[in-house]
């Protein structure tokens, strides 16, 4: 028996780097140390483990190499955003051009130190992936796979 069973489905769209698209469910975890809550795509994408589970849609699972993905998109969730979180972050309007020329444009959220606040130290943070919140959904993208970055304003 597998663990997935224990898991919370979210509807998503993994990009792969060379333009294979997978459809199907992520997994993520019904709950998270640090917070309230369960675990979010970006969270699920910037642990540790190199693979990650998509179950498509005829329920069979497909083992994905997170150093592969060039961006997951999904819609918002509707789980309450921690208020406290909230206001201690920061919004940074960005357009993105992935390798292979996809352009994003939507708002970076942060939550870096004050004193390195700017977008260019946003962008040089260590995390692997990073959200980005567009007009049509929510996008976590590798940073491996950012040609150009430039802050709108």
């Amino acid at each position: 028996m597998n663990d997935w069973a224990k898991t919370e489905r979210r509807p998503a769209r993994v990009s792969l780097a060379e333009g294979l698209v997978i459809t199907g469910d992520i997994h993520l975890q019904p709950a998270v140390a640090w917070r309230d809550g369960p675990e979010t795509p970006l969270e699920m994408l910037n642990r540790e483990d190199a693979f990650f589970p998509v179950t498509l849609t005829a329920k069979d699972v497909v083992f994905v190499a997170k150093s592969q993905v060039a961006a997951v998109g999904f819609s918002p969730s509707e789980v309450q955003a921690d208020v406290a979180r909230q206001s201690a972050m920061r919004h940074i309007p960005l357009e993105v051009m992935l390798v292979g020329g996809t352009e994003l444009r939507g708002i970076a959220v942060s939550e870096l130190p004050p004193n390195r606040s700017r977008a260019l130290d946003f962008l040089n943070d260590s995390a692997p992936f990073f959200l980005l919140v567009t007009e049509d959904g929510h996008v976590c993208l590798n940073r491996r796979f950012v040609r150009a970055a430039r802050p709108l304003s």
